[in-house]
């Protein structure tokens, strides 16, 4: 019973991280068209036109095992503190709390850097510069690292998060259309990938 209570409790989390990220790219859209019509558009949620899905699976898989050698090399290193932290079910309850997991940062992170941030300092400043510091600012909350952690694993997330999160950018302007589709189903399949290999072989 305890283990459904926590599980209950990741669902509202994530459902309420959700509602959060989206509230300032919904609030300002309110502000500045005076009506809700068109803001899913304005995001990015539609489907994708003339989308070439298998050269976008490429270019993610391709990010995503630098990325992942890179958190493996750090952990066997034993420059790494971290922990399984948030998995200490067992059997289904761990695989629904990955997929869980995977949702809330995945569906909430790319609606807010993606879909608002991006979008916004791509108009603003042209997709070069703006991709460069909307992937910046992706990294920045990484920096907050719960628990303990070495330097060299804190630059290596922030490293790693900076790249996916440049890639995505590249992703959501010159391969999707501005939709934020792709990389947020991405997000969500990496976040779960991660979780799921890292947990295997790292949790005693």
């Amino acid at each position: 019973m305890n283990y459904i209570n926590s599980l209950s409790a990741e669902i509202i989390s994530m459902i309420s991280n959700i509602l959060l990220f989206s509230s300032v790219p919904f609030i300002w859209y309110i502000i500045r068209n005076k009506s809700f019509k068109g803001f899913f558009q304005s995001i990015g949620i539609f489907k994708p036109k003339k989308f070439n899905s298998l050269e976008v699976i490429i270019m993610i898989v391709t990010v995503y095992i630098i990325t992942l050698a890179a958190n493996i090399i750090v952990i066997e290193s034993g420059n790494s503190l971290r922990s399984s932290e948030g998995l200490e079910y067992t059997g289904i309850s761990i695989v629904l709390s990955i997929i869980i997991y995977g949702l809330k940062t995945g569906i909430a992170e790319e609606i807010f850097f993606r879909g608002f941030i991006a979008k916004k300092l791509f108009s603003i400043l042209g997709y070069k510069k703006g991709n460069l510091i909307q992937a910046a600012i992706f990294a920045l909350p990484h920096f907050v690292i719960n628990g303990s952690a070495s330097y060299i694993d804190i630059i290596v997330r922030i490293i790693n998060a900076f790249l996916l999160g440049y890639t995505f950018g590249y992703i959501l302007e010159k391969k999707s259309n501005g939709s934020i589709l792709p990389v947020m189903i991405a997000h969500i399949l990496i976040n779960i990938t991660s979780s799921s290999i890292l947990m295997l072989l790292y949790n005693n």
